[in-house]
Parts: C-alpha cells; structure tokens; sequence
C-alpha cells in the first residue's frame, strides 16, 4: 500500500526543487557572509576567466559559455536552488554550443562550468534536506545523461555528485543538530526559569495567606466578639478599655498592611530582592498568642527548651505554621480554647496546637481560600518534616508537627 503521506512529501519536494524553492544560505555572522559572498564571487570569475581561456569558439558562443559559468556562483550567493537551476542550463547548452569540448578535454563540459558545477552542488547540500538533494541528483542525472559517452563517465558524474552533495548535507545536518541543541538548552533555561518564578510565586502566596490572614482574622474576631465583651458599654469605667480595644485594633490592621506592604515589594521589585527585615523568630509565638487573648479567646502558651538554637529557617517556617494554625482555630472555631506546645529538644523541634469545637459567635461570612493547610504541608515538606493535622474524636482539631535536627542543631540533609 502506497504510504499517502511520504508520496506527498516527495511530490512538494520535487515542486520545491524543480521551480518553486528559493532556499537561503545558512546564517552566520554578517562578517561572515560577505566572506562566503566574495568567495563565491571570486569563483565565479575564475569559472568564468577558466572558459574563456580554454574554449575556442565565436564570439557569442564564447560569450554565453563564459557568463553561464559565472552566474551560477552568483546566484548561489542568495540562493544555491536558484544558481542549481541556471546550472542544469548550463549543463544542457555547453555540449550543444561547444560541439567539439569533448574531444578536446575528454568531458563535454568546459572546465570552468565544472568547476562551478562543483561548487553549487556542495551549496545545494549545504542548504537543503535529504528529498531536495535526490530530486536534484536525479534531474542533473537526467540533464547531463544525453551527453555522456558511455557508463564510466556516468559512474564518474553520479560519484562526484554524491560526493559533493553528501558533504554538503553532512555539514547542513551538523548544523541543525546544533540548532537543535541549542533550541533546547533555550527551552530548558525557560523552563528553570518559569519553574523558579512559580516557586518564587508560591512562595510569597504562601507569606500572604500566613501573615495577613492571620491579623485580618484576628482583627475580624475581635470586632466581631467585641459587643459582646463590652455589652456594658454604657459605663464610664469601661470607656478606656473600649478605646483601647479599638487601639489594639488599629494596630492589628497596620501590622498586616505593613506586612503586605513589604511582600508587594518583592513582587515589584526587578532584582527581586527584598526590603531588609528581620524574620519573625520562635520567640515572636509569645506575640501571637497575646493577640489571639487580647480578640478574647482563651489561648494557653507551653515553651520548652532553648528557642535560640533553633535554626532561623526552620525558625521561621514553624513560626508560619503557629500563625496559620491559630488563624484556622480562630476561624473555624470561634470561642474554642487553644492549646499551643513548643518544644526544642536536642535532635527535634516539636510543635502541637490543639483547640476544641467553636461555641463562639460565628461569622457571618464563611471564609474564603482553603489554602492554609496546603501552605504547612509544603512548609513541612521542606523542612523534610512530619505534620499531622485533622480533627480530633471531640470534635476539635488538632496539628502536630516534629522538625529532625542533626547533633549540632542543623536541618537533616
């Protein structure tokens, strides 16, 4: 069965070669194509001054022959298709116009058309592809047949035209395999790239859910719970503890601006480089904790071991995860009292908050995103750490969180 597909690849190949191609040189550098351009041109004119020296014949024959040697290599220059084309007229008209070049030279070509026959078909390889190059074998094939003497000088045509175009092609293929290659290193840095900017991206989506997710949501409970913890707003002596309230609020809510402030100016930034800060630390869940008691909710606070030692990374990233996790009690358990436990211990740091079931005023919205856990996994993740966090048979919840250290306090490779 005739394979449709190949047929019509070699039938545009035939097309493309025989008249509707205009295939180009390879590129390289401007310096060197005016070096290949004068080469070219420089042949041409040898090719030329070769006919003209060796044939004897009138004017205007003498004239064709000599300008049918030097057009092809000028041609080439643009395009070798094109010089191959006026070739294959050369290659038809010189027996015809030089009857006598074969006895004389023993080749029914004049020595200057071979010469250029020579170039050009190492340019047409150069430049083109495999079904290119054996439709253009088989019409110069076809062309130069008739005049052959008998099957040595066929032999020796179709060698040195292989020849010639095998090298041409050998060079041509080269060439696209490095471009290739290099295509892909492009593609491979593309996608390091995109792949750090995801990261990157993750990243600071991460930073903005932790931190100003947790003071909108502190900020929201306490305004949410404050009619009823000042529901005898009406006396004097509550006034400054009712002003104070809406302080502490203010306050709350700058904290969080500021915090997405700085993250906004990462993303802003075109060297990507961070306002310099200092990274909230363990010693900052103290914080946390009285903020979560001053939105009124009963918070209880159990600190072992030296906080110091542990590394401002993992610092850092546990102190995300304290946030988070109160964020989430404070949410989805509104009036639930919380239990944080943070231990660091020689080989580990241990972190485990538990809060029962809400029985608080509720929020008169659900909350938005869904994104919280999936910032302490990865978190977690990258600490090589293990977290559990789910509900508890009473109803409440509870996350646990173990960080392995080596002997000097450092994360495990």
């Amino acid at each position: 069965m005739i394979d449709r597909h190949r047929l019509r690849v070699w039938r545009d190949a035939l097309r493309y070669t025989a008249y509707a191609g205009t295939d180009a040189p390879p590129k390289r550098s401007a310096g060197l194509r005016w070096l290949r351009a004068l080469t070219l041109i420089g042949c041409g004119l040898w090719a030329g001054f070769v006919t003209f020296s060796t044939v004897s014949v009138p004017g205007p024959a003498k004239t064709f022959n000599v300008l049918i040697s030097v057009l092809p290599c000028l041609l080439a220059v643009r395009s070798p298709l094109w010089g191959w084309r006026l070739l294959i007229v050369g290659i038809v008209s010189t027996p015809l116009t030089l009857p006598g070049i074969a006895e004389s030279w023993g080749w029914p070509w004049a020595p200057g058309l071979t010469v250029t026959a020579a170039l050009v078909f190492y340019l047409v390889g150069e430049s083109n592809d495999q079904p290119q190059l054996a439709w253009a074998g088989l019409i110069s094939f076809g062309a130069a047949a008739p005049f052959l003497r008998d099957w040595r000088d066929a032999a020796l045509l179709v060698l040195l035209g292989g020849i010639l175009f095998f090298l041409g092609n050998t060079v041509h293929q080269r060439r696209l395999a490095e471009e290739e290659r290099a295509a892909q290193q492009e593609r491979r840095l593309a996608e390091e790239t995109r792949a750090a900017l995801l990261e990157e991206r993750a990243g600071i989506a991460r930073e903005l859910h932790d931190v100003v997710a947790h003071h909108m949501s502190v900020l929201a409970l306490r305004a949410d719970s404050a009619r009823f913890r000042f529901a005898d707003h009406g006396k004097a002596e509550r006034e400054a503890e009712i002003w104070q309230e809406f302080a502490d609020l203010a306050g709350t809510a700058r904290e969080g601006l500021t915090e997405l402030r700085r993250l906004l100016g990462v993303l802003r930034s075109e060297e990507h480089v961070p306002p310099v800060a200092p990274q909230p630390g363990l010693g900052k869940v103290v914080e946390l904790v009285e903020g979560v008691k001053a939105a009124g909710t009963q918070c209880e606070l159990d600190l072992r071991g030296d906080l110091d030692t542990v590394p401002v990374g993992v610092a850092l990233s546990v102190f995300r995860i304290v946030q988070e996790a109160l964020s989430n009690a404070i949410q989805h358990a509104p009036g639930a009292a919380i239990s944080v436990e943070l231990t660091a211990g020689p080989g580990t740091v241990r972190l485990r908050i538990d809060n029962g079931p809400g029985d608080g005023p509720k929020r008169t919205e659900p909350p938005r995103g869904g994104h919280g856990l999936v910032g302490m996994r990865e978190r977690a993740a990258m600490l090589a750490a293990d977290l559990e966090a789910g509900e508890r048979a009473d109803g409440g919840f509870r996350v646990a969180l173990t960080v392995p250290l080596d002997r000097e306090g450092h994360l495990e490779p």
